[in-house]
């Protein structure tokens, strides 16, 4: 698909077709924007990521999220990436992925073809209230990372029996 339509033969560009660049970013904003109203109103939704837009737009993770009644868990796509080379943080309620995939030759002197990206990224997800971010582990195997985000048990008040004295 060119992102074009040619009718009486004149060509004219459709406007909601990208011409260039990857035909899955409209769905990947798409997927976000359900995730977070999915998981509803204060849950894991992306936040204006802060460095470089330019190396944010080149490497994009892909993420899933699965949640339980317990956890929420949050996976990573990063192939090709270092686990030294990621960074995970919380801080007041904001969960950023952050990382750096760097290439393995010095220069891409003599190259035919580079279709792959290098470059850094960063991901930032506001975390719902009942997400207990002291105890928020993290796994990197096989270029996954898995974090797991335990909830916060609920504790339901009990009635305190109050004794009744005589006068």
């Amino acid at each position: 698909m060119t992102g074009f339509s040619h009718v009486n033969g004149a060509s004219r560009r459709i406007a909601n077709v990208p011409a260039f660049g990857d035909p899955f970013g409209v769905f990947s904003r798409d997927i976000d924007r359900v995730l977070g109203s999915f998981l509803g109103r204060g849950a894991l939704r992306p936040t204006q990521a802060e460095g470089d837009a330019e190396a944010t737009k080149t490497l994009n993770p892909r993420i899933d999220v699965h949640e339980s009644d317990d956890a929420i868990e949050l996976s990573a796509e990063l192939p090709g990436v270092e686990q030294d080379d990621v960074d995970v943080s919380v801080l007041e309620g904001v969960l950023t992925v952050k990382g750096e995939k760097k290439s393995t030759r010095e220069s891409n002197e003599g190259a035919r073809v580079v279709e792959r990206s290098y470059g850094s990224f960063t991901r930032s997800f506001r975390l719902p209230e009942n997400v207990d971010a002291d105890n928020i582990s993290a796994t990197f195997k096989n270029g996954v990372l898995t974090l797991s985000l335990p909830k916060v048990v609920e504790q339901k008040p009990e009635p305190r029996k109050i004794s009744v004295a005589g006068a």
